[in-house]
This record gives structure tokens, C-alpha cells and sequence, in this order.
């Protein structure tokens, strides 16, 4: 059995792909973390493959316009290998509900967003005739008639839906969620953001049927596997989140790289660039069904330190 790796070095003798999340690894969704960048060109200029595993409710074509304003040469990644929650769930709305309408929960108009139905032959209607709910975003309620603003990104508070959450349940309405994260790190200067799986287990509380697309579920990751062209176990994941990256990836069968600096260091008791105490990342690892990192770094940064699981 090899040593556990105690560095990227390592890591990179280890695995022939990385699969990165976004958000919370790479960058805070306004600028690129401290050196993320030069570790993925480093990644690169070694013969890695590498691709990008993202819930966020856009599409891959924004994933990577975006790559270049944060930092990063798109060059890097292998666009077969990059993916995300949108880009699932927008597949699956052609593929399953063309010629159907929706209640469409989503973010304001912008880049990414207003055009983001287009291709998928699905309209916009009220929860009276509409087929589905779709959950892209928690602060626009959309359903052909009118567009309403919420306030529930930044609030949580989920009483604006009560009424439309109350008729399509009587009406059976399944939601169709574009990204299973429930919150999402602040950008600089901003408070932490609800997100559409905030949304999505509300519904689902209440009794509603919902299809998640994105991070945990295995044929994300396996899709990304399959894109990168590489045995899975030649591939590692690198994510931040225990819930939708370490746990996501195990039930894959993929390897997994936490960055513990990220999303979950307040719950692991550090600052960013720390290590956890192995007792701390054992019990986090528990608390989500015994999800327990194939390697866990203090950062995405080539000299920032690595545990592997044999320390545990």
C-alpha cells in the first residue's frame, strides 16, 4: 500500500484527472481563492486532465465564459469534462418535457438566466395549467403571467411560496431542482445566499415530489468521469462541501480531495489554510453518513498541506 500523500505533489503522482467544484475551491463566485489558479495551470502544464463538476443552476457555456474573468484559461479543462447542475437539468427539459409549461423559480434576468429555457421547447404557465415546477433560483417566482420578486436568496424565508407550493401540491405537481445546494458561500462583503435546494427540501417536506439534478447524485460525477476519458480510478474530485462533494463522490466510487478551508470550516472549528484536528473531521464526516475524505487539504493551492484518510 503507497504512503498517504502529504502534499499536491503527491496527489498529482497519484490521480491523472481532477474534477473541481467552483465555488468555495476555485473561486467565491467574485474573484479566484489565492492561488487557484496557478494550482490548475500547474495541474495543466503536467499532462493532467481536468474538468469542472458545478451545482450551479446556469450552464456549462457560462461556466466557462466565466473561467477567463475570475482567472482561469478555459484552455485548462476539457469541455467534456465540465458540467453542471443547470446543464443537467436543462438537457433533461428537452429530452423529458418538451411542448410542456412550468412555474419557473428562478434568479433575476441576466447573463445565464433569461435565455435559459431556449432549445428546451418548455413555456412558462400558472400553477393552474403548468406541468412542473422548475427551480433555478429563490428570488423570482415566473409562470407566464407576470414576474414576481421574492426576497427568500437572502432571507431563507420561504412564506412567499406558500400559496403556489400549497396548489401545485394539490395538483400534483412534480419540482424539477437545477442545484441541490441549500446555501451558498458570501462573495466578499455579502452574507451567505439561499439557494435552490432550500427550496427544493421545503417542497419536498411538504410532501412534494422532486428530481434533483447536480451534486450528490453518482451520474454527475460519472458523466464528468466518462468526459475526462480516464479509468475512475485514475480520477479524483476536489470539493468542498461534505454533503455534496465528499458524499457525492464515494457513492460514485471517485475519490475524493475535501478542501477543508472552504464551506465547512466554520464547522470544523478552523480559519482557512488550516488543517482540521482529525477527531473534528471524523465527526463532520458522521454527521453526513460516514462521508470521510480520500484526502483532505487546508486549500486549492500547491503548497497548502494534505491529510490523507490513514490519518484518521
Amino acid at each position: 500500500m503507497p504512503p498517504p500523500a502529504t502534499s499536491w505533489e503527491q496527489l498529482a503522482d497519484m490521480y491523472d484527472g481532477f474534477i473541481f467544484d467552483q465555488f468555495g475551491v476555485m473561486h467565491n463566485g467574485a474573484a479566484a481563492l489565492e492561488d487557484a489558479p496557478a494550482l490548475v495551470e500547474r495541474l495543466a502544464a503536467a499532462g493532467k486532465k481536468l474538468g469542472i463538476l458545478s451545482n450551479s443552476s446556469k450552464r456549462k457555456e457560462w461556466t466557462l465564459r466565466e473561467l477567463p474573468k475570475l482567472g482561469f484559461s478555459a484552455d485548462a479543462f476539457v469541455a467534456a469534462a465540465v458540467t453542471t447542475s443547470g446543464e443537467e437539468a436543462w438537457l433533461a427539459l428537452g429530452a423529458h418535457w418538451r411542448g410542456k409549461a412550468c412555474v419557473w423559480l428562478s434568479k433575476k434576468d441576466g447573463d445565464g438566466v433569461t435565455d435559459y429555457l431556449e432549445g428546451t421547447g418548455v413555456g412558462l404557465a400558472s400553477v393552474e395549467t403548468a406541468d412542473f415546477l422548475l427551480c433555478c433560483g429563490t428570488n423570482v417566482i415566473r409562470d407566464g403571467e407576470g414576474v414576481v420578486s421574492v426576497a427568500c436568496e437572502v432571507t431563507g424565508d420561504v412564506a412567499p411560496y406558500a400559496a403556489l407550493f400549497s396548489r401545485a401540491l394539490e395538483r400534483g405537481l412534480p419540482m424539477l431542482c437545477a442545484n441541490p445546494d441549500f446555501v451558498s458561500p458570501p462573495k466578499p462583503g455579502k452574507a451567505t445566499t439561499y439557494q435552490p435546494g432550500h427550496l427544493a427540501a421545503h417542497y419536498e417536506g411538504l410532501g412534494g415530489t422532486v428530481v434533483y439534478y447536480g451534486k450528490p447524485h453518482a451520474q454527475h460525477f460519472e458523466a464528468c468521469v466518462a468526459g475526462l476519458g480516464l479509468p475512475r480510478h485514475r480520477v479524483a474530485h476536489v470539493g468542498d462541501s461534505m454533503h455534496h462533494d465528499v458524499a457525492g463522490a464515494l457513492g460514485a466510487s471517485v475519490a475524493v480531495i475535501f478542501v477543508a478551508g472552504g464551506i465547512e470550516h466554520e464547522a470544523l472549528g478552523i480559519t482557512p489554510g488550516e488543517l482540521p484536528a482529525p477527531e473534528a473531521l471524523r465527526r463532520l464526516g458522521e454527521e453526513h453518513g460516514g462521508a470521510h475524505p480520500t484526502h483532505t487539504v487546508a486549500l486549492a493551492r500547491w503548497d497548502a498541506r494534505v491529510m490523507s484518510d490513514t490519518h484518521l
